[in-house]
């Protein structure tokens, strides 16, 4: 056990410990937005994530893609590039990324909405 008898001690030792902490954690690719941040990672006891490579690679990836019955994949990859060419979220650039990946080519879609959290919506073709 050891005793400081001099709470300056303290006062300089942890502001050194969290600082080489967070830059050997960005050393790893972890990045820590705020103090506040990493006090309330303490109390983390369960971390929920998919598997999208945006942990492991820093950007999402389209893994798989599982048409409706019918629905023939290259063609609903297309439907997807049309309405996801505008867009600036990241899951757009991995839809993007694969798509260009197989060769997939598609029109452009009109009327085209996005709701954030949500998804998006837009007609591709036709009137």
């Amino acid at each position: 056990m050891l005793v400081i008898a001099c709470p300056c001690a303290l006062g300089l030792a942890t502001p050194t410990a969290i600082m080489v902490g967070t830059g050997r954690g960005a050393q790893c690719g972890i990045l820590v937005r705020d103090a506040a941040a990493l006090e309330r990672a303490e109390k983390i006891r369960t971390l929920v994530v998919d598997k999208t490579g945006t942990l492991t690679e820093g950007k999402p990836a389209l893994t798989a893609l599982v048409p409706a019955a019918g629905v023939d994949e290259r063609e609903l990859l297309a439907l997807a590039v049309a309405l996801e060419q505008g867009s600036e979220h990241p899951l757009a650039s991995a839809v993007l990324r694969k798509a260009a990946e197989r060769g997939v080519t598609s029109s452009t879609a009109s009327n085209v909405h996005a709701y954030p959290g949500q998804g998006i919506e837009g007609q591709v073709g036709g009137p």
